[in-house]
C-alpha cells in the first residue's frame, strides 16, 4: 500500500508541475487574447472547434492509453505504429476538408475556406504526435511534457499576436490552434529519445497496430460517445442562438473546466502508469483513488463556492468587462464542479484495470443522459435551464459510474466511502440553495439586502472551514465501519 501511494504521490506531483506551468501560461494568454478578439471571433471558431477535436479524438484512436497498457512495445511494432498513425493522419485531414464546409454551411458560417486548410493540418500534426506523446507519459516524464507543451504554447501565441495586427483577424486565432500541435510534436520528437520506447521513425510493418486496436476499441468507442455528449450543446446552441451566443456559452465553459484542468487533468496522466503496476491488487487501487477522491471533492467544493460568489470578479479579470453577461451561466455551472472533478479522475482507474468495455457502457449510458440534458436546454429556448439541466445529468452519471466501478471492475463493496464521497460532492450545492433563499427574500432596503452581504464575504470562508476541518472526520466518525 505504501508503495503505490508513494508512486502516485511522486506521478501526481511531476504531472502538476507540468501542467500547472502550462496553464498559468494559458490563462495569462488567454486573458490578452480575449481583450483583442470579439465574442463572434471565439463563437465562430468554438463551432469549428468541435469538429477539430472530434477528428484529433479520431487520429488517436484511444491508441495512447492501449500503448501505455503494453509491457513491451519493439522498435519494429514502435515504428510501424508510427507509420499507421502518419497514414490515419492524412486520411482525417482530407476529411475535414471536405465536412467542414457542409458544417459551416449548416451553422450559417461564411469565410471560413481558409480556416479550414490551416485546420486540416491540426488534425494531422495532432495525430502524429500520439506515439512520441504516449512514449513519454508511459515512462512519467511529465514534467518534460510540460515543457514542450509550455514551448509551443509560446510560439503558438506569439505567432498569433503578431497575426492579428498584420490584419488577419480570426485567423490569426486559427493559425494558433495550427501552430501549437506542430511544436507539441517537434518537441515530444526531440525528448522521446531518453525514453523506454524510444524516438519514432517510419517502419513497414504498418500491421502493428491492429493488436493495439484490439485494445482501444472500446475506449475509442468511450472517446467518441463521450465527446459528442459533452460537445453537441456547443454545436446546437451555435446553431439555434447563434455564434455570438456560442462565444458567451464557450468562455462560461472554460472558467468552469479551470478547475478540471488546474487539478483532475493534471493527475488524470499519472492515475493509469502508476495504477497499471498494481492491476492484480483491486483493493489496493480503490483505496488509494478514494483517498485521493475525497481532496479532489473538497477541493472542487471550495473552488465552486469562490466561482459562484464572484464570477463577476473572476470574469473581468480573466476576459474583461465584455463577457460580463456571462456571469449567470457561470454561477450555475459552478455547482457542477466538485462532481465533475470526480467524474473526471475515474477515467484512469478504468483503463489501469483494462476495463475499457465497462467504461465504454458507462459512456453509453452517460451519452444518452447529458444529450437528453441538452435537448431540453435547447427546447426551452433558455441557456439557464441547460446549464441546470447539464448538472443533473452530472449527478445521474456520477451514480451510475460508481455503481460500475464497484460491481463490474472492482467488484469491492466501499459503501461508506462512496457516501463520505457523496456528500462532499453535495456540499458545494448549499451555495446555491443558500443564495436562491436570500435572493426570493430580498427586496429594496430590507434586511435580506444586508444578508446577502454578509453572504457575498463569508460564505466561501465558512465554506472553506466548513469542508477541509470537518466534513470529512465528521462523516468518518459517522460511519464507524464500512457497510
Amino acid at each position: 500500500m505504501n508503495n503505490i501511494k508513494k508512486d502516485l504521490n511522486k506521478g501526481i506531483v511531476h504531472s502538476l508541475i507540468g501542467k500547472y506551468s502550462l496553464y498559468i501560461f494559458q490563462m495569462m494568454s488567454l486573458a490578452i487574447l480575449a481583450r483583442l478578439f470579439t465574442p463572434e471571433d471565439f463563437g465562430t471558431l468554438a463551432a469549428l472547434q468541435v469538429l477539430i477535436l472530434f477528428f484529433q479524438l479520431l487520429a488517436t484512436s484511444g491508441l495512447a492509453p492501449a500503448i501505455i497498457h503494453q509491457d513491451t512495445i519493439s522498435e519494429e511494432q514502435r515504428n510501424g505504429i508510427f507509420s499507421a498513425t502518419v497514414i490515419i493522419g492524412l486520411l482525417l485531414s482530407f476529411l475535414f476538408i471536405y465536412l467542414t464546409p457542409i458544417l459551416a454551411t449548416w451553422l450559417s458560417l461564411t469565410n471560413v475556406s481558409l480556416i479550414t486548410y490551416v485546420l486540416a493540418l491540426n488534425v494531422f500534426f495532432s495525430a502524429i504526435a500520439m506515439l512520441p506523446l504516449a512514449s513519454l507519459q508511459k515512462d512519467t516524464h511529465f514534467i518534460i511534457i510540460g515543457k514542450a507543451e509550455i514551448g509551443a504554447e509560446i510560439i503558438a501565441f506569439v505567432i498569433c499576436i503578431l497575426l492579428y495586427f498584420g490584419g488577419f483577424g480570426v485567423v490569426a486565432l486559427a493559425m494558433k490552434l495550427l501552430v501549437t500541435p506542430i511544436g507539441r510534436f517537434v518537441f515530444y520528437y526531440l525528448y522521446s529519445n531518453n525514453t523506454v520506447i524510444g524516438q519514432v521513425k517510419f517502419g513497414h510493418k504498418i500491421s502493428s497496430i491492429l493488436p493495439l486496436f484490439a485494445i482501444a476499441k472500446y475506449q475509442l468507442g468511450f472517446n467518441v460517445l463521450n465527446f459528442f455528449s459533452r460537445n453537441l450543446d456547443t454545436i446546437l446552441v451555435a446553431k439555434y442562438f447563434g455564434v455570438a451566443t456560442v462565444g458567451f456559452y464557450e468562455k462560461t465553459y472554460q472558467i468552469m473546466r479551470y478547475p478540471l484542468q488546474l487539478f483532475t487533468f493534471a493527475i488524470n496522466p499519472a492515475l493509469q502508469p502508476v495504477l497499471t503496476r498494481y492491476k492484480d491488487k483491486p483493493s489496493i487501487i480503490m483505496t488509494a483513488y478514494y483517498a485521493l477522491a475525497y481532496k479532489l471533492s473538497a477541493i472542487g467544493v471550495v473552488t465552486a463556492t469562490f466561482i459562484f460568489w464572484y464570477a463577476d470578479d473572476v470574469i473581468i479579470i480573466l476576459f474583461g468587462s465584455q463577457w460580463l453577461s456571462v456571469s449567470t451561466l457561470l454561477k450555475i455551472l459552478a455547482l457542477s464542479i466538485p462532481v465533475q472533478m470526480v467524474l473526471s479522475s475515474t477515467g484512469g482507474l478504468y483503463q489501469a484495470m483494462g476495463a475499457t468495455k465497462e467504461m465504454f457502457y458507462c459512456g453509453i449510458f452517460s451519452s444518452t443522459v447529458n444529450v437528453s440534458a441538452i435537448f431540453i436546454g435547447i427546447y426551452s429556448g433558455e441557456m439557464t435551464v441547460l446549464c441546470i439541466s447539464l448538472i443533473f445529468a452530472f449527478m445521474i452519471n456520477y451514480f451510475q459510474c460508481f455503481y460500475t466501478l464497484h460491481c463490474y471492475v472492482f467488484k469491492i463493496r466501499k459503501v461508506k466511502s462512496f457516501l463520505i464521497l457523496t456528500a462532499i460532492i453535495l456540499g458545494g450545492f448549499f451555495n446555491g440553495l443558500f443564495y436562491s433563499v436570500v435572493e426570493t427574500a430580498q427586496a429594496p432596503n430590507s434586511f435580506s439586502v444586508s444578508v446577502y452581504n454578509v453572504a457575498y464575504v463569508l460564505m466561501p470562508i465558512l465554506t472553506i472551514i466548513i469542508f477541509i476541518l470537518f466534513s470529512k472526520r465528521f462523516l468518518m466518525t459517522f460511519f464507524k465501519r464500512d457497510i
